[in-house]
């Protein structure tokens, strides 16, 4: 096993042809191979559907393919993350947030962005791509009392198509603007069919859409557009949103990088999807273009590029000979026109059948659209897949087979190459200790006066991105210090890596650490030492320790009668990620859930000892009643919850209406239940039971404190802070539900 190299394939971008890849790669997976996905976003849009968006015909989820889902259905792992550039000399995505990104073969499907070289585009424009910087533009025009003046500037198919849609969406919703179609040609869409561009110009007409051909855009400002008028003349026109549809460009980081691009700057391929300068990296959809076969970007060749390019990065990874794609040179074109209508072309025809109403059109579109959106969303039921390429025997392009069997006990370790290799490359860290790590143990020097606190904590594989990992693990072990109002001082991991070629072990392995190095490093700690191993599956267990100089320090068995109770971070990880084992947790949710997990509760310690909290624990494994409980223990005290004013994650409410609950539940049910009074129903004991990863800290401080408190951790970035009870003395429970 450990001289056998697993293949390591990056996909970056969410479009169309790379959802095709993770779909098809989820049914068919390729054993030693392992596939990942870069996307900034968990939702990706299909921009078939974007017009009827804008209209209001299809909600933001239909609209949109949810990548984190689909991911974890294909045992894809998922990177939350923005690609900057291709390191082409070294084989790594460059990305915005994390360490560079290894692979042997990369595929780039990451679409256009808007041409913001008009004066002023950038300040007081916005673009049509991406489509989720639009939308969300959109819809502060929706929430204004009057929509005002909209410029759409450019007139080919998305700048016709998005004007009708927001004309009708403002028309169903009874609210008056002004729409204004500016572009620099003579007339719509020169080169179409004439009947076609009958159609449209009549449907623009219809929604009192005023058409100003000829029209040359020089400035934006923030309420007017500069230019010249067909003859010549100033162009001085008032509008209150800028909507920017001219011809788009492909992301500047592909020409950068060094893969070789055309004039426009789209990545050159060759027949089988390949760059033509770096054979290693495959792209697909707007973002590149065929040196053999030129065609114009639409999202239709994507859509026909996924299937070739799935195929091709299965035959690369094996060493087999690739396929080729020769794209129609013509396609069908079936434009919306804002009501549940649409009009089709095909090259230079119209298609005007007898009989065939707009109506039919949009029914005919609309079924195309549903049905491709349909492969993502009735995922079919099946074995999770496992992110690194089911571990069976696999004959690979250099000879070397993977074994099935894997050694246990010491037999078990990273070896020791790897292991020194890793630590080697990551010695420029500040919080790696190198002096201590060749050493059986560490020793600790502590500040004088100061005593040691020592905590340990274990995290299995909750997210496939090892980075992620390792920040979520560090925080999660090094809250139960911050919640005594300490200090870090040193940690020691022991990190397990799942089986794998000796290439995988190691990038993962560098990645937890560099995750686990990002965090005590911001925390002014050092990693000193630790312990490596494979096993089934990524879990990273951290032994760290801490000290407290002179003064009080925060104990969770202090709390006194008329403490409020401040907890600091929205409920439900638990929930949420129960439901991603069942594909019922949209992406977003998980974004929303991770995202405070990456919030440390150091500083939210440190204002409970600043304001002289009584008493203050983290909420984890145990769930806020249970770790409630462990603070009320051998007390005469109780905690009087009033469960509506607990924050809860996105998504929660929602799961918990499907029975959605972590398998840990139950069991935290059984210690909750004796305690609570019998107010208690199954939604609050769901939600007091959730056991938590990285949660937040619960502060019991005096009544008069409370709201400042409150205030001053809404400042430190703890929004979802809340106070949701208070202590008094006990009558019967140790825990009183207020609904």
């Amino acid at each position: 096993m450990d001289s056998a190299h697993y293949i390591d394939i990056v996909l970056v971008g969410g479009g169309h042809a790379h959802a095709q890849v993770v779909k098809m790669w989820g049914m068919n997976p390729l054993p030693g191979v392992r596939l990942s996905l870069i996307s900034p976003s968990s939702f990706t849009p299909y921009s078939g559907m974007l017009p009827g968006l804008i209209a209001g015909h299809y909600s933001f989820e239909q609209s949109h393919i949810d990548l984190r889902r689909l991911c974890h259905w294909a045992g894809v792992r998922y990177i939350s993350d923005r690609a900057l550039a291709v390191d082409t000399e070294n084989k790594a995505v460059i990305l915005s947030e994390q360490p560079d990104l290894p692979c042997d073969f990369l595929s780039l499907n990451n679409g256009i962005t808007p041409d913001l070289s008009i004066d002023g585009a950038q300040e007081f424009a916005i673009g049509v791509k991406p489509i989720s910087n639009f939308y969300q533009q959109w819809q502060t025009v929706l929430q204004q009392e009057e929509a005002g003046i909209i410029s759409v500037v450019g007139a080919g198919v998305a700048g016709i198509e998005l004007s009708l849609a927001m004309a009708e969406r403002l028309d169903k919703e009874k609210r008056t603007a002004n729409i204004q179609l500016i572009y620099p040609q003579p007339e719509l869409l020169p080169d179409a069919p004439s009947k076609l561009r009958q159609t449209l110009s009549h449907a623009l007409k219809a929604y009192d859409i005023e058409c100003l051909p000829g029209y040359r855009v020089t400035q934006f400002t923030q309420d007017t557009i500069h230019g010249e008028t067909p003859d010549g003349e100033a162009l001085r026109l008032y509008s209150d949103f800028h909507l920017l549809c001219t011809q788009a460009k492909p992301a500047q980081f592909a020409r950068e990088s060094g893969l070789k691009c055309d004039e426009q700057g789209f990545i050159l391929l060759n027949d089988a999807l390949q760059s033509v300068s770096h054979p290693w990296v495959f792209a697909a959809g707007d973002t590149a273009q065929q040196a053999n076969h030129p065609r114009p970007q639409a999202g239709v060749f994507a859509v026909r590029q996924g299937p070739i390019l799935f195929k091709n990065l299965q035959a690369i990874a094996q060493g087999k000979a690739l396929h080729h794609y020769t794209p129609q040179k013509e396609f069908l074109k079936i434009i919306s026109l804002g009501k549940r209508s649409a009009v089709a072309s095909r090259g230079q025809k119209a298609i005007a059948r007898p009989g065939l109403s707009a109506a039919l059109v949009w029914q005919w579109k609309n079924h195309i659209d549903q049905k491709f959106m349909a492969r993502f969303r009735k995922l079919p039921v099946k074995k999770m897949g496992n992110p690194h390429g089911r571990p069976l025997t696999l004959d690979l392009p250099d000879g070397n087979i993977l074994p099935d069997m894997h050694c246990e006990g010491c037999g078990a370790k990273v070896s020791a190459d790897t292991l020194q290799n890793t630590l080697r490359e990551l010695s420029d860290s500040p919080a790696l200790d190198v002096e201590q790590l060749p050493e059986d143990a560490a020793q600790l020097s502590l500040p004088s006066t100061s005593t040691l606190l020592q905590t340990v904590d274990s995290f299995y594989g909750l997210v496939t991105d090892p980075h992620l990992q390792g920040r979520i693990a560090c925080l999660h072990a090094m809250s139960d210090i911050f919640a005594m109002g300490a200090k870090v001082h040193s940690a020691q991991a022991l990190i397990t890596i799942a089986h794998a070629g000796e290439n995988i072990v190691k990038r993962d392995l560098k990645r937890i650490l560099q995750g686990i190095l990002f965090e005590l490093e911001r925390h002014q700690a050092k990693l000193i030492g630790g312990h490596s191993s494979l096993a089934d599956s990524n879990s990273i267990g951290l032994v760290v320790n801490g000290y407290k100089a002179s003064g009080p320090t925060l104990l969770k068995n202090q709390l006194q009668d008329g403490d409020h109770l401040i907890l600091c971070k929205a409920l439900g990880s638990g929930i949420i990620f129960a439901g991603e084992q069942q594909g019922l947790s949209q992406g977003p949710w998980i974004d929303a859930a991770i995202e405070p997990m990456l919030q440390s509760n150091y500083p939210a310690a440190q204002l409970a000892l600043e304001y002289r909290a009584s008493a203050c624990t983290d909420i984890t494994g145990f769930g806020l009643g249970g770790h409630l409980l462990e603070m009320l223990r051998d007390s005469s005290l109780c905690a009087e919850i009033n469960t509506a004013h607990l924050p809860l994650l996105d998504g929660v409410s929602t799961l918990l209406t499907q029975k959605v609950r972590s398998s840990l539940s139950p069991k935290n049910l059984r210690t909750l239940r004796p305690h609570a009074n019998h107010s208690i129903d199954n939604t609050a004991a769901e939600i007091l039971a959730d056991p938590q990863t990285g949660g937040g800290l619960l502060i019991a401080i005096a009544a008069e404190r409370s709201s400042e408190l409150l205030e001053r951790l809404n400042d430190q970035g703890y929004r979802r802070s809340m106070c949701i009870g208070r202590v008094k003395t006990k009558h019967k429970h140790h825990l009183e539900l207020l609904s």
